[in-house]
C-alpha cells in the first residue's frame, strides 16, 4: 500500500506515524497515536491533595532540620569557644610583614 516516492516513519519520541515525501523530505501525514483514556475528575483531585500532602509533609520536615541544624551549630560554636585561649595573638597575616 506504500507508495514509492513516500516513506512511512514513526517517531521514536512520540509514536505518531509520518508520511514523508521522498524527494523532498517534507512531512505530508502525521497520524498521533493514539492516547489512553484521562481519568476521572475525583481522581485527578484524590491525586492532586495527596502531592499536595506530600508536599507539605516535606516542608515541615525541612523546617525541622533546619531548626535542628542550628541548634546543632550554635553547640558546636559553643564548644569550640571553650577551646579558644583568649590571651593569643592573632595569627600574622602575609600584609603585616611588609
Amino acid at each position: 500500500m506504500s507508495e514509492p516516492d513516500k516513506y512511512r516513519i514513526q517517531c521514536p519520541h512520540c509514536e505518531a506515524e509520518l508520511v514523508v515525501d521522498r524527494k523532498t523530505g517534507t512531512i505530508l501525514r502525521s497520524e498521533a497515536k493514539s492516547t489512553k483514556p484521562t481519568a476521572s475528575l475525583q481522581e485527578m483531585v484524590r491525586r492532586l491533595d495527596d502531592r499536595k500532602q506530600a508536599a507539605t509533609e516535606r516542608v515541615q520536615q525541612e523546617q525541622q532540620a533546619l531548626k535542628d541544624r542550628s541548634r546543632v551549630l550554635e553547640e558546636k560554636v559553643k564548644e569550640s569557644m571553650k577551646h579558644v585561649d583568649p590571651d593569643a595573638k592573632p595569627p600574622l597575616r602575609p600584609i603585616d610583614l611588609d
